[in-house]
């Protein structure tokens, strides 16, 4: 990576932690600037504005959170997977390091003050879904199943999420764990799969 990509890469990378722990509305850009230790220059050499920089943090989210996600996700059976992200998400709690899904954590505060790039923020919510599709169906739920009980789950993955971060108590990453596990369990059981 070339100098001037990786002073992108943190600004961009220093931005996304920002955004998720203290909040879109609540970074300004003299923090970011702060935290990245770089020029207010050096920031619109790279972006024209906060907004534009937000855009930028999506796909940083989708390439760290995403790409984990779908890295466990490989071959694994739903249990596994559940209990792969969220033992990370409990240890990272317990470090002071985990502040809820920054995909809906920076996609609430910006949907009604940025509609334009909140569509972005939607989207990768839906790319999650869609790969718990996936891990349900390589889990032997048949596809006209899987669309219903991963929605489902999502909900329950999102919820218990946005509770943790609330509350700041890993009690809802626990939940988070046995509920995934226990409606995947219950569905299966009550529609003979």
């Amino acid at each position: 990576m070339k100098k001037g990509d990786q002073s992108k890469h943190h600004l961009i990378e220093c931005a996304a932690r920002l955004f998720w722990h203290d909040g879109y509305n609540a970074t300004g850009i003299n923090k970011i600037l702060q935290e990245s230790e770089m020029t207010k220059g050096s920031f619109y050499f790279y972006f024209k504005t906060k907004k534009e920089l937000a855009a930028a943090v999506i796909s940083y989210y989708q390439q760290v959170i995403f790409e984990w996600l779908q890295e466990l996700s490989q071959d694994t059976q739903w249990e596994e997977f559940v209990r792969q992200f969220s033992s990370r998400m409990l240890k990272d709690a317990a470090d002071g390091r985990h502040y809820g899904c920054p995909f809906a954590v920076v996609g609430m505060e910006i949907a009604f003050a940025e509609p334009d790039i909140s569509p972005r923020y939607a989207a990768a919510l839906e790319n999650v879904a869609a790969l718990f599709r996936r891990v349900l169906e390589q889990s032997g739920i048949p596809s006209s199943h899987s669309s219903t009980l991963a929605d489902r789950l999502f909900s329950i993955y999102e919820g218990e999420l946005l509770r943790y971060r609330i509350s700041k108590d890993s009690i809802y990453i626990n939940n988070l764990e046995a509920q995934l596990i226990g409606t995947y369990q219950e569905y299966r059981k009550i529609h003979s799969i």
